[in-house]
C-alpha cells in the first residue's frame, strides 16, 4: 500500500557561500541555535506526518550519513522509515531523478537540507492535491526590489502562466500575457525552495535533460503547458547562504520569529538549555540566548541578548559574549568582548580579546590582548 506524499530532502550542497563555517562541516550540519540544519529540514517533513523521508547526500556524504545513522535512531524516529542515498548529481531535479527507484508514493515532497522555515507544509500538500496539477512551487513575497527576486503571474486558481527570476522592465512589456485581465502580477515573489511533485514528474526528468528545477524544469512545464502552481503565503523563511544570514537566523529564532521551530533544549524564560549550566560566583545571562552541554562560566560574565553557546565552551572572568554564536568546544580567555561574531568549533581565544563581527573559522588560535574587526579568518589560523 503507497502512502500519499513521501519527501525528498536534498542535503548536498557545498556551502561555498557560507565558508568557512562549512571548512570541514557539510552544509546541513552547521548548527543553528545549537542544532543543525539538517535536523530542522527533517523535523519539518516529520511533523507534517510524512512517513518515509529519503536524503539525498553529495558533498561529505559520509559525515552527514554517519551524523543520521547516529542521531536518527528507529527508536527516535519511530514509524518513520529514513533512508540515505550518496549520489553524483548535476543538479537539484537529477538528484531527484536518482532517488526514483526509492519513491513510493503518487505525489511526493521536495525540500532543502539547508534551510529554516515554518513554512506551513500541511497545508501545502493539501494544496498541491487539490490542484492536481504537476508541480506546486513554494513561494513567499519578501520587501525588495523587483529586479533582485521576480515576479510571477498567475490566475485567481493560482496556476502560473509565467515566472520570472530578476526579470528586466521590457521582458513583461513585450509579454502578451501580461495584458490578460484574468492574471494577477505578484512582485517580489521569491521561490524558497519546496516543491511538491505528481510522480509523472519523474517520467520527464529521465525523457528530458533537464538538471535544475529552477533554471530548467519550471520553464520547460511552462513552455510545454504543465499545470504549475504557486503557493503563495507569509511564513519564516531564510535563506542561510552566508555569515551574515547565518547570524540572522540564529537571532531570528531566539526572538522566536521562526515559531513553533525554536532553538534546541529547554526553555526557561526564553533562555534555552540542554543541562545546568556550571558558574563560578556572579554571571549575568540574558533573554534570548541559548546553551549547549557542559557550559562553564566563570565570576562575572555576561551572556547578552541573541547569543548562542556550544556544548564544551569556557569562558574565562569579566568577558562579554553579545550577539555571536560560539560553536562546540571552545576557550574564551578572561576580559574578552565578543560582539557580533561566530567562532567555529575547537577554537581558542586568549585574554582581553576584542573581536567586532569577525568570522572565526575551526581551529583557529588568538592570542592575548588583539582587536579584530570586520575580518573572516581561515580555518587553523594563528593570530
Amino acid at each position: 500500500m503507497t502512502i500519499e506524499f513521501c519527501a525528498i530532502i536534498l542535503a548536498g550542497g557545498i556551502g561555498k557561500r557560507l565558508h568557512p563555517l562549512t571548512s570541514v562541516l557539510p552544509k546541513p550540519l552547521v548548527k543553528i541555535t545549537n542544532k543543525p540544519m539538517i535536523d530542522y529540514a527533517i523535523n519539518h517533513v516529520k511533523y507534517a506526518g510524512i512517513k518515509h523521508i529519503i536524503i539525498a547526500l553529495a558533498h561529505r556524504g559520509n559525515l552527514l550519513k554517519e551524523y543520521l545513522e547516529k542521531e536518527w535512531t528507529q527508536d527516535k524516529l519511530g514509524e518513520i522509515q529514513l533512508e540515505y542515498l550518496i549520489q553524483d548529481s548535476s543538479g537539484t531535479a537529477d538528484a531527484v531523478k536518482k532517488c526514483r527507484e526509492n519513491i513510493d508514493s503518487e505525489k511526493f515532497i521536495v525540500s532543502m537540507g539547508d534551510i529554516v522555515t515554518n513554512f506551513p507544509m500541511k497545508n501545502f500538500m493539501q494544496f498541491h492535491s487539490e490542484k492536481n496539477g504537476i508541480a506546486t512551487i513554494s513561494m513567499k513575497t519578501v520587501e525588495s526590489h523587483t529586479s533582485q527576486y521576480g515576479v510571477v503571474l498567475l490566475d485567481k486558481n493560482r496556476k502560473i502562466y509565467l515566472f520570472l527570476e530578476k526579470p528586466q522592465p521590457m521582458e513583461l512589456y513585450v509579454s502578451g500575457m501580461a495584458q490578460r485581465t484574468d492574471l494577477f502580477l505578484h512582485t517580489n515573489i521569491i521561490n524558497t525552495g519546496i516543491y511538491a511533485f505528481d510522480v509523472k514528474i519523474l517520467d520527464i526528468l529521465e525523457s528530458q535533460p533537464l538538471a535544475d528545477f529552477g533554471s530548467d524544469v519550471f520553464p520547460y512545464l511552462l513552455a510545454n503547458n504543465y499545470d504549475l502552481y504557486g503557493f503563495v503565503e507569509n511564513y519564516y523563511w531564510l535563506d542561510v547562504g552566508n555569515p551574515q544570514t547565518y547570524l540572522w537566523a540564529n537571532w531570528d529564532l531566539l526572538r522566536k520569529y521562526g515559531w513553533p521551530i525554536t532553538p534546541n533544549g529547554n526553555e526557561d524564560d526564553n533562555i534555552w538549555t540542554i543541562n545546568k549550566i556550571n558558574t563560578e560566583g556572579s554571571v549575568n545571562i540574558y533573554k534570548w540566548t541559548c546553551f549547549g552541554d557542559d557550559v562553564r562560566l566563570k565570576n562575572n560574565v555576561q551572556i547578552k541578548e541573541l547569543s548562542s553557546i556550544g556544548s564544551n565552551v569556557e569562558i574565562e572572568e569579566d568577558s562579554i559574549i553579545d550577539k555571536s554564536v560560539i560553536w562546540d568546544n571552545v576557550s574564551i580567555g578572561a576580559g574578552c568582548k565578543i560582539n557580533s561574531s561566530i567562532i567555529c568549533n575547537e577554537s581558542t581565544i586568549g585574554n582581553n580579546v576584542v573581536l567586532n563581527n569577525v568570522i572565526l573559522g575551526p581551529n583557529c588560535k588568538i592570542s592575548d590582548d588583539k582587536v579584530i574587526s570586520d575580518k573572516s579568518i581561515e580555518i587553523g589560523t594563528e593570530i
